[in-house]
């Protein structure tokens, strides 16, 4: 007595066939994703943070001798080189040191960061285009393009002057002691030491 419902009956089951075949294919998509995504372990993430560090430390080591070397000309000239003040000075430029280390270790670790929000980003797009086209072989292909694109390392910008105006000060101090001395060592009083009691 069910007329006709041998064809409903078939119509539904080759919807049910297709569809199975099409989830069959959106497995297989989300598995060549997953291969080829494969690659994008925490050793890869260490290894973009490492490339940054790599690439601004010996900036950091090379600028940073170079601010010790002036630094220390700077005292010398204003006969500083045994005072209070070279501990002092020497001691901001360490401090400066420290803080431009931190800041490359965090910008190294931002490099980190963005790179696997971006594999994240590619990866969640591909899962969606894998689940509306339900073709493996155009996702394998995209997930390669993706994957090569991701695996480029970034530009990364040279480090500006990281010890600006360390020796600051230093001169136009001297100077001042100079004009000081000048002032009140004119000779006509000399005792030698005349120059000392003048605070």
């Amino acid at each position: 007595m069910c007329f006709g419902g041998g064809g409903g009956d078939g119509g539904a089951a080759e919807q049910r066939r297709q569809e199975e075949l099409r989830q069959q294919r959106v497995k297989e998509g989300r598995d060549k994703i997953d291969e080829t995504f494969a690659q994008f372990d925490q050793p890869f993430y260490d290894a973009r943070r490492q490339s940054y560090i790599d690439y601004a430390n010996p900036q950091l080591e090379d600028q940073f001798k170079d601010a010790s070397r002036d630094l220390l000309l700077a005292l010398t000239r204003s006969g500083l080189q045994n005072s209070s003040a070279r501990a002092r000075r020497f001691g901001d430029l360490q401090k400066q040191y420290d803080t431009n280390a931190r800041a490359i270790a965090n910008k190294a670790l931002d490099f980190e960061n963005r790179a696997r929000s971006s594999v994240e980003s590619a990866k969640s797009d591909l899962y969606s285009q894998n689940q509306n086209l339900a073709d493996p072989a155009m996702i394998a292909q995209n997930a390669m393009n993706r994957a090569t694109t991701l695996t480029q390392m970034p530009n990364y910008n040279p480090l500006l002057a990281l010890f600006e105006g360390v020796t600051a000060g230093i001169a136009t101090q001297a100077d001042l002691e100079r004009r000081g001395r000048n002032r009140y060592d004119t000779g006509l009083f000399s005792t030698g030491n005349a120059s000392k009691v003048v605070k």
